[in-house]
């Protein structure tokens, strides 16, 4: 069997009918040069009995399909092991309940050769049944927040293995990974295009406080730390921002991410 493009990459727990719809979107892609593995931390929830089922529609794609389901030492453990696991040249990861944008994604994206060591796009966010498209930002954003979705992101696997996730970081190692290849110049490729599906509910969403924590780690580590009036206004505004939310509850944070979704 031909060496594959692509890995695509789940890692999962308990999470078995968002892998479920993660699973049926995969296998609807019209380009085929990759392998599908998902990494599952030993799920009780009838995750692994999902697998060996999905397993034969794979076989029937032929699309090369592989599994573990064993403990971790949670999400970016799990990716690491992802990347030890993949024979592609190329890894995208898809947590379970992501989706690509539409069956072709993969198909315009490997239509052209890219020179870059990192590849992304854009990414369709939703959130209670509304959705949006979010253009990739600069790069220049990166000191300060994710610039794209990291479902939204090709990496080359030989950088992954050479830096992997630093999973000291709970919830910012794939931000604490694409700011350091950044700031070490690593070659970054665009393409305007809608890459994935993400439902804004993730670990990191509900994990504010820690992410903003492990940002200030990072911007200390990666040596890019400076005072000015444009960081302290940054900051002023999260915790005015996370007051708010706290002060005034979910309904309100419901009630303003509907709004930005549909404007």
């Amino acid at each position: 069997m031909p060496t594959p493009i692509l890995s695509i990459i789940t890692v999962c727990f308990c999470a078995r009918e968002e892998l479920r719809a993660t699973l049926e979107n995969v296998l609807m892609q019209t380009w085929k040069h990759f392998e599908y593995l998902v990494i599952d931390g030993g799920s009780g929830d009838g995750t692994k009995e999902l697998l060996e089922t999905t397993s034969l529609q794979f076989e029937k794609a032929e699309i090369p399909f592989r599994f573990v389901s064993e403990p971790d030492q949670g999400i970016y453990d799990a990716m690491n092991k992802g990347t030890r696991m993949a024979g592609g040249n190329w890894l995208l990861f898809l947590n379970a309940g992501d989706l690509l944008a539409d069956s072709h994604v993969l198909e315009h994206i490997f239509r052209e050769p890219s020179k870059g060591q990192i590849l992304y796009g854009d990414t369709v966010c939703i959130y209670q049944n509304n959705q949006k498209l979010y253009p990739a930002l600069p790069l220049t954003h990166l000191p300060y927040e994710m610039a794209f979705c990291h479902q939204s992101a090709f990496i080359r696997r030989e950088l992954l293995l050479e830096h992997p996730y630093d999973i000291t970081y709970r919830v910012c190692a794939d931000h604490h990974f694409f700011l350091s290849m950044y700031l070490q110049n690593k070659i970054f490729d665009y393409r305007s295009l809608p890459v994935s599906i993400y439902e804004i509910s993730g670990y990191s969403d509900t994990n504010k406080w820690i992410s903003h924590q492990e940002k200030h780690r990072m911007q200390q580590e990666l040596g890019i730390f400076r005072f000015s009036v444009s960081w302290l206004l940054r900051e002023i505004r999260f915790y005015i921002s996370q007051g708010v939310k706290t002060l005034l509850g979910q309904k309100f944070i419901d009630r303003v991410r509907r709004n930005r979704l549909q404007s």
